[in-house]
């Protein structure tokens, strides 16, 4: 089968490198897949799950964060602040991310101007969705 170049990376590097016969991504307006010779195309992604279907029989799922995805040439390229394999979710290191950032959105609610409540809140997605990735 034709295959496609993916990438995901990330501020901390790549997290995934390699040919994928599909990919598939959360869009903002829904999932978005993707097959070899797609047409060009721009997207902004929603915090969610990342397949990368790498052979007939295997996928690799990563929960990742937002950010941008891009097509073009026969190269998907997943650009995220974080992207996390599932096999290798930490389970306790999410919970408490998710527990930090409950945290600082109530300060922020209560009206602490130095705590960032939107990088909170996305925080706080991306815990979730990695502890709904592993199952939690």
């Amino acid at each position: 089968m034709a295959t496609l170049h993916c990438e995901i990376i990330t501020p901390e590097g790549p997290a995934f490198s390699g040919e994928a016969e599909m990919v598939v991504v959360p869009g903002t307006e829904g999932e978005l897949g993707v097959l070899p010779r797609h047409q060009p195309i721009v997207a902004h992604l929603d915090v969610g799950q990342i397949r990368v279907k790498v052979s007939a029989s295997e996928w690799r799922a990563f929960a990742s964060s937002d950010g941008y995805f891009s097509m073009q040439n026969n190269r998907a390229l997943v650009l995220v602040e974080g992207a996390v394999p599932s096999d290798q979710i930490d389970v306790e290191a999410a919970q408490a991310l998710a527990e930090d950032a409950r945290g600082r959105i109530q300060a922020a609610e209560a009206g602490d101007e130095t705590v960032n409540a939107f990088r909170a809140k996305r925080d706080l997605e991306f815990a979730e969705n990695q502890l709904r990735l592993a199952g939690r």
